[in-house]
């Protein structure tokens, strides 16, 4: 995998642990990742979900997280009344919550091979993808 330097565009959310982050950051140095504890010194903790997906929007940023049952929901909301989410990567429930290593290979792959190139604005993708 080729490393370049890029600002963040990845955003782990509150329920995504900083190991994923530090795991990422093992795989490739500059990995464009950050976890919204130290984004903008925490100022974004504790938004609600859809305050966050529309100031990820704003922002330029994809947010990465666990929450499958309530953030597509909450994008669908945020679509619904005709604002516009950064986009989601969200972790299928066969991806343990615990299993770093896992979740940082299958995202920086799918982000170095994939996701870097594409338009995020509105969009939803689940890790592992499917084939």
């Amino acid at each position: 995998m080729k490393e370049r330097p890029t600002q963040s565009r990845l955003l782990a959310d509150e329920n995504t642990s900083h190991r994923l982050v530090s795991a990422c950051r093992r795989l490739l140095k500059v990995f464009p990742i950050v976890h919204i504890a130290s984004w903008q010194d925490g100022s974004w903790l504790g938004l609600d979900d859809a305050a966050l997906l529309i100031s990820c929007a704003q922002a330029g940023l994809v947010l990465v997280a666990f929450d499958r049952a309530t953030l597509p929901w909450h994008a669908g909301q945020v679509l619904r009344a005709g604002e516009n989410h950064g986009g989601l990567v969200l972790f299928r429930r066969t991806v343990r919550s615990t299993a770093y290593g896992d979740q940082a290979r299958l995202l920086t792959d799918f982000w170095v091979h994939e996701g870097h190139a594409w338009d995020w604005v509105n969009r939803i993708v689940y890790l592992p993808k499917s084939p």
